[in-house]
Parts: C-alpha cells; sequence; structure tokens
C-alpha cells in the first residue's frame, strides 16, 4: 500500500506563498512598494562602531525598544521590537486569535493581515471601507461576542484614507466590551496631518503597530515595532522568535530614530509632492483617492496597459490581481524628488493614460 502523501495545515487552505516580484533592471524608478526616501548616507557610519566580536554574540534590542519608550512617554516593557511592522501584526494574530474566533477588518486593506488570521486558524470576517469616509457604524454593529480582534489600518493601505481619532477610540471601547483586542496598522502615519497616538496609549486593549519602512526610509533593515498594554506585549513575546532583528538593523535603527526630525523635511517634500500628483492625475480625467499616506490610488480605463506601458518607460507601479475590487486601479508611491515626480506626470502623460 503506498504511504500517505504528507498534507500541509488545514489552516493554509489555498494559500501559496507570498512571492514579492523580482528586482528588474529596466526599472529606473520604483514606485510600488511604498518604501520612502533613502537615508542620509553618514547614518551608516554607525556599523563602524561595532566591533567584530559583538556580531558573534546575538542582538540585544533592548536599548532600542527604551529609545523608543523614552518617546513616547510609556514603560519600556511596552515597546516590542519586531522584524518588521509584519513580524508584529503575525504575532497579534497569533497571540489573540484562536482557531474558529473571528477577525473583524475593512476591505480593501493590508493583504497579509487576513493571511495571517486565516493561519491562526481564525475567520475573517470584513466590512467595505472604500472611500474617505470610515464606516464607523457598520463595524460598531458587527462587533459581538465572537470577535477577538479587530483590525484597523489608518492610513489605509491601499487607499490613503484616514480613520477619524472618535471612531477608532469607539471601536476600541466596543471591543473592550466584548473582550476583544484592537490592532491599528499605523506604517504610514508620519505622512498624516495628525497622529492620534497620544489618545490611544492609555487605552487598555489596543496594539499599536509601527515601522521603519516607510517615513523613516528604513525597509531594508526590517525593523517595526508594536506599542502595547503590557500583559499584551507580554504575549507578543511569548509568541515571537527571541531576536528577531539583527545586530546591524538594531544599530542603524537606534541612528535613524535619534535622528527621526531630520526625516521632517523630506516627509513634507513628499506630502507635497502627494497633492501634486493628485492634481496632476485629475487634470488628465484619472480619478485619483485623497491620500494622506506617501502613495496614491487612481483609478485608469485600462489599468493593466498602464503599467505595462509605464515599466516599458522604466517605471513601476502596483497593480492588483484581476478579480479583486480595486482592479481597476493603479497604487502609485509619491516620488519624493520634485524631478522625479515631474518625469512620472510627464510619463503618464506620454502614454495617454486615462
Amino acid at each position: 500500500m503506498k504511504p500517505p502523501t504528507p498534507q500541509p495545515a488545514y489552516r493554509i487552505g489555498e494559500l501559496t506563498p507570498y512571492t514579492p516580484p523580482p528586482r528588474n533592471p529596466r526599472i529606473t524608478m520604483a514606485l510600488d512598494n511604498n518604501e520612502g526616501a533613502p537615508i542620509d548616507a553618514p547614518i551608516l557610519d554607525a556599523l563602524k562602531g561595532i566591533k567584530p566580536n559583538e556580531l558573534t554574540r546575538y542582538p540585544d534590542q533592548l536599548g532600542l525598544e527604551v529609545q523608543i519608550a523614552r518617546s513616547l512617554g510609556i514603560d519600556p516593557c511596552r515597546v516590542v521590537l519586531t522584524n518588521g511592522g509584519d513580524d508584529a501584526i503575525d504575532r497579534v494574530c497569533r497571540a489573540v486569535l484562536n482557531p474558529g474566533d473571528v477577525m473583524l477588518t475593512h476591505s480593501p486593506g493590508f493583504v497579509m493581515i487576513p493571511r495571517w488570521a486565516q493561519l491562526a486558524g481564525a475567520e475573517i470576517c470584513t466590512v467595505e471601507w472604500f472611500g474617505d469616509l470610515f464606516p464607523r457604524e457598520a463595524f460598531l454593529c458587527a462587533i459581538d461576542q465572537s470577535t477577538r480582534l479587530v483590525s484597523l489600518i489608518s492610513p489605509c493601505n491601499p487607499t490613503g484614507a484616514v480613520i477619524p481619532i472618535d471612531d477608532i477610540i469607539a471601536i476600541a471601547d466596543r471591543c473592550e466590551a466584548v473582550g476583544a483586542v484592537m490592532m491599528l496598522d499605523q506604517a504610514y502615519i508620519e505622512y498624516a496631518t495628525t497622529d492620534p497616538i497620544g489618545s490611544l496609549l492609555e487605552l487598555p486593549n489596543v496594539v499599536i503597530v509601527r515601522t521603519f519602512s516607510k517615513a523613516l526610509g528604513g525597509a531594508g533593515l526590517r525593523v517595526g515595532y508594536a506599542i502595547a498594554p503590557e500583559p499584551i506585549a507580554a504575549w507578543l513575546r511569548t509568541v515571537g522568535c527571541p531576536y528577531p532583528v539583527s545586530s546591524l538593523s538594531i544599530a542603524l535603527a537606534s541612528v535613524i530614530y535619534e535622528r527621526r526630525k531630520e526625516r521632517d523635511g523630506i516627509i513634507t517634500q513628499t506630502r507635497a509632492n502627494r497633492e501634486l500628483l493628485i492634481e496632476g492625475l485629475r487634470a488628465m480625467g484619472i480619478g485619483a483617492l485623497e491620500s494622506q499616506a506617501n502613495f496614491v490610488l487612481a483609478r485608469f480605463d485600462d489599468a493593466a496597459s498602464v503599467h505595462g506601458r509605464l515599466l516599458d518607460l522604466g517605471i513601476s507601479v502596483r497593480r492588483f490581481r484581476s478579480g479583486t475590487e480595486i482592479d481597476s486601479y493603479l497604487r502609485i508611491t509619491v516620488p519624493a524628488n520634485p524631478s522625479q515626480l515631474t518625469q512620472l506626470i510627464d510619463a503618464l502623460g506620454a502614454i495617454g493614460a486615462t
């Protein structure tokens, strides 16, 4: 008799590996991953201070956690350093969700959030949120005793819309009433006009996820962090690996964080360029959504064709899988460099994008 074939856990279902597109040598302007502007070269000098014997030892992340906590005025035990913001979200799902539990989120949103919830064995429920007006009442009505986790993204990826602070607090209160955790992904918060974190830090059931990958310009470092009430922070450490970030990444991230105010100029420029990009797209008759992130979501008559023709010009933007609710849209990272912004708008005009 033939032995049984090994099978994956049922939670994997029809999921396939998340495979980023390969680097294309033709691309001279990468506007598809929402990466921030490059860091200043002198920051790399931090690596010179690392002694060879330090690399023989496992990393020490406590110093960076203390640094972040002090800037927020909270106890360092509430900051959990993670392998990018992705790792923090994964940990929340695994720490909070039991098989059969419900995670509530919005659609469209960051594709990895329902993926990790599914891998934790949870059922995913969604509320549609497309456009500026957040569906507060629909969210509140959808939270019940079966809900274990509510996941919000603000500014939202891929739309760029933000959730008003009153709505965030109302959802957190409703979650508390049923014993649920609320996770708020703030990967793009530095590009928004306001930051609600001061109103959220003392809520007993809220986990805030942030990253060095966007406005701080450190996507290649793979450094993120979660800010959580002390008991939940302990859960996140329990489900994570003991050394999630390398010593080299920690050293650079510490300098980047210390000098984060030096990024204000490039963030301000990105915001200004974002408005110019929206204006330029609309002048061509292209439906561009308002955004408070470092990208703009825009609707095209033939998104696939525009995507391909931009690639021919060496410009990559994000195209969405056919059959999704946003397959007629392209997500365009806002160039922080004004000359690149001009090049992008000129390219869209040259190919007759509509």
